[in-house]
């Protein structure tokens, strides 16, 4: 077992950084899940490409396959191709939003959290804590975001049907 693995209070500092991260990034995972709202329409027949988002991030021990599925949905579903007016950043697709956001600036979280909890990036046993940390992180930004794409969604059909 690695030393990150034993040491429970490493753990505990590990999940207060992670929760801090999680408060800073919220309202960008927010705009993001807005963004996703705003691209799929708030159909529910698109739901299932949120939540299968969700799902391998929840499901996988690879950063890796959270960056393919999105690649592959943004090349597949013209949804994830659609920009927002909203937001700041209008020229950018939704697809290509959230895989800089977990690729670019979660990574930066992560540098920032492992430097805090002085993991180094020398040995396997750092990097691979590293990675972990940054899975966590994505998970954590992706359940924010496909909250907020469940509620804007039917916000929207609300006023629709309203």
């Amino acid at each position: 077992m690695s030393t990150y693995q034993e040491d429970t209070n490493y753990q505990l500092k590990r999940i207060r950084e992670i929760s801090n991260q999680v408060e800073i990034f919220y309202n960008e995972a927010v705009v993001l899940g807005d963004h996703a709202a705003h691209a799929f329409g708030g159909r529910s027949e698109h739901r299932s490409q949120m939540t299968g988002l969700e799902t391998i991030a929840n499901s996988t021990f690879k950063t890796s396959d959270v960056f393919d599925y999105v690649k592959k949905q943004t090349a597949r579903h013209r949804e994830w191709q659609q920009t927002y007016p909203d937001g700041g950043a209008p020229n950018d697709r939704f697809g290509e939003r959230l895989l800089k956001q977990l690729q670019e600036d979660l990574a930066k979280k992560r540098d920032g959290i492992a430097n805090r909890l002085s993991v180094g990036d020398k040995t396997d046993e750092d990097r691979l804590e590293r990675r972990h940390i940054h899975l966590l992180l994505m998970r954590e930004f992706i359940r924010k975001m496909v909250v907020q794409y469940e509620y804007a969604s039917s916000s929207s059909n609300r006023r629709r049907e309203g």
